[in-house]
């Protein structure tokens, strides 16, 4: 049990970092109580996900984890803990960067809390199709050979009816988070980097830049020319996607500076 719990803490030492971070900002954003509601919820939906998908095909279609990573760290059924475990933090990630996008930098709330919602998800799923890919290389750095889909995918080697399962689930937890913090108040902030979501935000960009960076280090290394257009083109991805989302919340934030500067001034703290 400790050789597979030191397996688990400090060989997938990159969850280990951002389930942390979750911590830390977690428990300064929601509370103990519900960060421990939340994480269990988000284990619980992590471990049953994956292993639906593993022995049914629901909800990512089927696929399966290397079996010699049994005995090396530690499992919840047929999927490694270290997967479930990134729910939690990935799930939390999106949420809080979604309630700084759509509220923008002075403002803790957004008027419509459906759209706080659907931005969520949508980042939710978008970090996914980052992730996930890269990891599926992972035989070429450090991750190792973590798991093989069964099927053909649109979007390397990632079914299309996987991205409807990953939508579920970032649904319900995205879900959670904001029914648990419904009573949080709309309050101001003078500047951005005085919002309480920005570290969240920092956070969801470290995800996905540091999968990013991971490809774009494989397709340099790598002497495979299949393995270097992937990792490349992921590397690639994160800008194409990246950039026009961070222009559009760039002209989303500077209508809301005008609005602000024409009188429409943030709740008091």
């Amino acid at each position: 049990m400790t050789h597979e719990l030191v397996g688990t803490l400090v060989g997938r030492w990159y969850v280990t970092i951002f389930g942390a971070v979750f911590l830390v900002l977690a428990v300064r954003d929601l509370g103990r109580r519900r960060t421990a509601v939340y994480s269990a919820i988000a284990l619980a939906v992590g471990a049953l996900a994956e292993n639906g998908s593993v022995h049914f095909g629901v909800p990512y279609t089927r696929y399966a984890f290397d079996e010699r990573l049994r005995g090396e760290e530690l499992f919840v059924g047929d999927v490694p803990l270290m997967v479930s475990l990134s729910y939690t933090f990935m799930a939390y990630f999106a949420f809080g960067t979604a309630r700084l996008v759509v509220s923008g930098p002075y403002w803790t709330r957004g008027e419509m809390p459906v759209l706080e919602y659907l931005t969520g998800v949508m980042l939710a799923v978008w970090a996914l199709w980052i992730v996930d890919p890269v990891s599926r290389l992972g035989v070429h750095f450090y991750l190792g050979d973590l798991f093989r889909y069964d099927g053909p995918g649109f979007w390397f080697g990632l079914p299309l009816a996987s991205q409807f399962g990953f939508a579920a689930t970032s649904a319900i937890l995205i879900g959670t988070l904001t029914l648990l913090a419904r009573g949080e108040p709309e309050r101001g902030a003078e500047r951005l980097r005085d919002h309480p979501r920005l570290p969240a935000v920092g956070a969801y960009v470290s995800q996905v830049l540091f999968m990013a960076v991971t490809a774009f280090v494989v397709a340099r290394l790598n002497e495979d020319p299949e393995v270097t257009r992937q990792a490349d083109t992921l590397a690639g991805a994160t800008i194409v996607i990246g950039f026009p989302a961070s222009l559009l919340t760039a002209l989303h934030w500077r209508s809301l500076t005008i609005q602000r500067s024409r009188g429409a001034e943030p709740p008091n703290p």
